[in-house]
């Protein structure tokens, strides 16, 4: 068979080949064939990227780590290349992200004190404070205001995908076979554990997880849902994700803490 019409070579046949030769044109051609899952991944996390970076570095990125993936990919084990290298990709762009450092220690800090404003005057009215009642209460212009949830919502989302990656969400590791028992074990356990943060949430914040994550929403398209602002949005998906991340890396210390004392 000759290697110049796509169309009539067979997956199957591509990765015997590569897999028996490592020939670099036909690892191009495999690149060529799953670049749309990069697409994919880059567009579902853009939460954590679009106010800091731009879309072709984590594009570039993520054919970087695709293209790894190929040459680590063993084609005599039972499982799906597309999940095997979603995993990979996904966790590529995270830690890529993560490593730029694009949130400066400002955005944590504006937010902490929005945070405790909230706090103060939901004690004080006896129900959750409103944007231009928070802003209000500082003295800041809602325009500012705006720009700080939003900074933390990028913030909490880069924090979050990262544990969404150790959790494994859909269990897709599990079931790739690349994980040995014990990790496997502890993959559920994870997986159980975000799961039943998720129903502790209170009731908006289950809905914007829901319709974030399962029904892949956009921000806006929740708000308008929802009836609310974009930012009133941003806001209970930031404290909803950073309840969540508490409770999965308190599971994780305890696991940590646990192997120890069986040493």
């Amino acid at each position: 068979m000759i290697l110049t019409d796509e169309k009539i070579i067979s997956e199957e046949y591509l990765w015997e080949q590569y897999y028996a030769t490592k020939d670099v044109h036909i690892r191009n051609m495999i690149i060529e064939k799953y670049s749309y899952l990069v697409k994919i991944i880059a567009l579902k996390l853009r939460g954590i990227y679009q106010q800091y970076g731009d879309v072709d570095d984590i594009v570039n990125e993520g054919i970087i780590a695709l293209i790894d993936v190929i040459e680590k990919y063993d084609i005599t084990r039972n499982t799906k290349f597309e999940t095997y290298a979603s995993i990979r990709i996904r966790g590529s762009i995270i830690d890529y992200v993560r490593k730029q450092d694009w949130i400066p220690r400002k955005v944590k800090n504006d937010y902490k004190v929005v945070k405790e404003a909230e706090d103060e005057l939901s004690n004080k009215l006896g129900r959750a404070p409103n944007e231009i009642e928070i802003a209000t209460h500082l003295n800041m212009d809602i325009k500012d205001y705006n720009q700080i949830v939003n900074n933390a919502y990028g913030a909490s989302m880069v924090s979050f995908e990262e544990l969404l990656g150790e959790a494994n969400l859909h269990e897709k590791e599990i079931s790739s076979g690349y994980e040995p028992p014990e990790q496997e074990l502890e993959s559920k356990e994870l997986y159980k554990t975000l799961m039943d943060s998720v129903e502790n949430l209170n009731e908006k914040e289950k809905l914007v997880i829901s319709l974030y994550y399962k029904e892949e929403l956009k921000l806006k398209e929740i708000a308008d849902i929802m009836n609310i602002s974009n930012s009133r949005v941003s806001q209970i998906h930031t404290s909803a994700l950073q309840k969540l991340e508490k409770n999965v890396r308190d599971y994780l210390n305890d696991n940590v803490e646990n192997k120890k004392k069986k040493r």
